[in-house]
């Protein structure tokens, strides 16, 4: 079973079906958008992805710009839009699961959270870069706690700020919550592979321009394919779902570590919550 498990839902899911069905994704981790306009936060592949250390220089330089524009303020919704996705949870059950996209500043966002989780959500989103919550504080506890409650894993984006940027005590804290680090950290690329190294709750998510394959082939060769969870981010950072695959395709792996990496590691973690 392939699962792309990083997709985010804009519009009608019709164009997302047929676009599994051609690729041979049978299911897809839905995340809905956290913006009025999409074109704000959207990602072409550049030079800048492919060197490490002009990820964390012109890479992090630009990444603050878009934060901190006055187009994204007019564009950030308080709470990300999850309807559209339970919509489609509802309408196409056998091929969808959704991950309810959380803004933790928000006041009542735990309250949301347990509600979509109980109306059939299977894992909870965090895009740090847009709601820089701090990952030691009161919020993110609870949201953990939350997590922790209904056996769910949590995936989150690393933010800017030192705050919404070191995970290592929140993941220490709940050993027991299931951590998915998106787009295999960015520019915190080796502190992620220390923490899913040393902890059984982290594991990593593949999506985006900035997994390159020569980062692929490291993280293969110091944790193994059993940390690893595909994804494709499509269409914030992937101009299409089979790129994403076809990165992972290209590798020399075991026909066991490709199926792990491609769905086997999300399912095992999915199936642990009842899903």
């Amino acid at each position: 079973m392939i699962i792309d498990g990083h997709l985010h839902l804009a519009g009608d899911p019709k164009p997302v079906l047929a676009r599994m069905d051609a690729l041979g994704i049978d299911r897809t981790v839905l995340v809905g958008v956290g913006v009025r306009d999409l074109k704000v936060v959207t990602v072409r592949d550049s030079f800048i992805f492919r060197v490490p250390w002009l990820v964390r220089t012109v890479g992090v330089w630009k990444s603050r710009a878009i934060v901190r524009s006055r187009r994204l303020r007019e564009v950030l919704m308080p709470q990300p839009d999850n309807d559209r996705v339970e919509a489609a949870l509802r309408d196409h059950p056998s091929r969808f699961w959704g991950f309810v996209f959380v803004n933790p500043l928000l006041p009542g966002s735990i309250d949301m959270a347990e509600r979509r989780l109980k109306s059939g959500f299977s894992g909870i989103k965090l895009a740090l870069l847009q709601y820089p919550a701090d990952l030691d504080g009161p919020e993110m506890c609870a949201l953990c706690e939350l997590a922790q409650a209904h056996n769910v894993p949590l995936f989150f984006h690393q933010g800017l700020t030192p705050a919404s940027a070191d995970p290592i005590r929140m993941i220490r804290r709940f050993p027991r919550v299931r951590f998915i680090i998106a787009h295999a950290g960015v520019q915190y690329f080796e502190q992620v592979l220390s923490l899913a190294r040393e902890h059984n709750n982290v594991w990593i998510d593949t999506s985006s321009y900035f997994v390159t394959p020569a980062k692929l082939r490291r993280l293969l060769k110091e944790i193994g394919a059993r940390k690893l969870v595909f994804g494709s981010d499509y269409p914030v950072m992937a101009l299409d779902p089979g790129d994403a695959l076809n990165k992972i395709m290209a590798l020399s792996l075991s026909a066991q570590d490709r199926d792990a990496i491609l769905g086997g590691n999300l399912r095992e973690i999915l199936e642990a919550s009842g899903n």
